[in-house]
């Protein structure tokens, strides 16, 4: 371990000086800061584990899930009143695929086959929409 001289010493003491007295000025000013690393990690931790782990992941499921359901009833009860008829489904679909394979299949030949599948029905999706673009003129 290298011997520390007085002067680096000093300039130690003096920047160690400067950083407590920038960490009271902050502390001053917003009295919420917590007081150290650790006290900061606890607080983490315990705003984690207020909110549900998977809300994102089988919430917005569920949602999906509701939007297929209704373009399922909307489908069934049209009768071809001249607009896309698919188009809701082709979507939510889409959003189950992509859904289905970024949050839930994370790792192996699983993911890779639902990040294709997933890939795939988008440029479906993308190709009927320029379909449907197509026959508006």
């Amino acid at each position: 371990m290298k011997k520390l001289t007085d002067t680096e010493k000093q300039q130690l003491d003096a920047k160690i000086k400067e950083e407590q007295e920038r960490q009271h000025v902050l502390r001053e000013a917003n009295p919420y800061l917590p007081e150290s690393f650790e006290a900061a990690s606890a607080e983490t931790r315990r705003m984690r584990s207020l909110a549900p782990k998977h809300l994102w992941k089988y919430g917005f499921l569920v949602v999906i899930l509701c939007l297929l359901v209704l373009s399922i009833i909307i489908l069934v009860g049209s009768r071809n009143f001249g607009y896309d008829q698919y188009g809701g489904l082709a979507i939510g679909l889409m959003l189950l695929f992509n859904h289905i394979a970024f949050n839930f299949a994370k790792t192996g030949w699983k993911s890779r086959v639902m990040k294709i599948v997933a890939f795939a029905w988008i440029v479906l999706v993308f190709i009927y929409g320029i379909h449907l673009l197509g026959h508006l003129n």
